[in-house]
């Protein structure tokens, strides 16, 4: 779909072949608020190949009345010295149907199992994350000037740390790529909008997100393809609001007191490779690898297959 999570995984950052997924800040242990991740290494998105032209050009839209399965799933490692060390696995299944040449609608819902070890002690949480639904529609095709393909799309359900919410988290982008045999060169980018949500006895603000990727897509020949690119992302400052009760004395009644919190705005910077391989039934098989290279993401792993009916 053009397209993601990471892929949210949570990556959305949305999945692989949707723009985001599942978030930007990969595949961390799902808190509050919205990750998208940004999947936008579009390789093998096709229905009929062109000899010799990388998987990313074959159609980054599902045929007029054709309908893909994506299944996905993506490892995250993190660490901070001294502090924590955390794994995450982000499934993520998607369905994406062709209405018109044009113009696809898409669902995807993904679920996680995280592990967080401190010096403290050690936690895991298994829990399904979130549902989105949305649609792509291509506005130009490669020509002597780039394809143009834009993307919305919307979190019927999100689950938070404590509570549920629905209709608080919404993306819209737009990728461009132009193809000269045997390379494409893309860039994509995304605005995620993420609304104020109750999570539990808090009011959470996650921020906003804006995140652009360019990449370079090589094909080796009509079945493996190379790709490389950057991503990066930019989060707004979040906020937090907590009301408790708090007792100022021994013979005075309880007051509630609001406890706010706010984390400053951040950007992250990953190094993404790529590399896919069709079968001669033209399912596709991707691996991404992500490593990051400013911030604190740590390396994500994704395994990708993409199914025809």
């Amino acid at each position: 779909m053009a397209a993601a999570n990471l892929t949210c995984p949570v990556p959305i950052l949305h999945t692989r072949w949707n723009l985001p997924v599942r978030p930007t800040e990969h595949l961390k242990p799902k808190r509050h608020g919205f990750r998208p991740m940004l999947a936008v290494m579009l390789c093998s998105l096709g229905t009929v190949a062109q000899a010799d032209l990388p998987l990313v050009v074959e159609s980054l839209l599902t045929d007029k009345g054709k309908l893909k399965l994506n299944l996905s799933l993506a490892y995250s490692n993190s660490a901070t010295a001294g502090l924590f060390n955390s794994d995450a696995v982000v499934g993520t299944a998607s369905l994406r149907y062709g209405l018109t040449g044009k113009t696809e609608i898409y669902a995807r819902g993904s679920g996680q199992y995280s592990s967080i070890r401190t010096s403290t002690g050690s936690t895991t949480d298994v829990r399904f994350l979130n549902t989105w639904v949305g649609a792509s529609y291509q506005f130009k095709k490669d020509t002597e000037t780039p394809a143009l393909i834009g993307f919305v799309e919307g979190a019927l359900f999100e689950r938070g740390k404590d509570s549920t919410y629905a209709l608080k988290s919404w993306a819209a982008g737009l990728t461009t790529y132009k193809s000269i045999d045997p390379v494409v060169f893309v860039l994509s980018g995304y605005y995620g909008l993420n609304l104020p949500r109750k999570d539990g006895g808090a009011t959470i603000d996650p921020g906003n997100t804006f995140a652009l990727s360019p990449s370079v897509a090589f094909a080796v020949n009509d079945s493996v393809t190379f790709s490389a690119g950057v991503n990066w992302s930019n989060r707004w400052s979040r906020h937090s609001k907590r009301t408790v009760l708090q007792q100022r004395g021994k013979d005075t009644e309880p007051e509630e007191v609001d406890l706010r919190s706010r984390q400053f705005r951040t950007t992250n910077t990953d190094f993404v490779f790529g590399a896919d391989y069709r079968f001669p039934n033209d399912d596709i098989i991707n691996v991404t690898l992500s490593a990051n290279l400013s911030g604190n993401q740590g390396t994500n792993l994704r395994f990708d297959w993409l199914h025809r009916f």
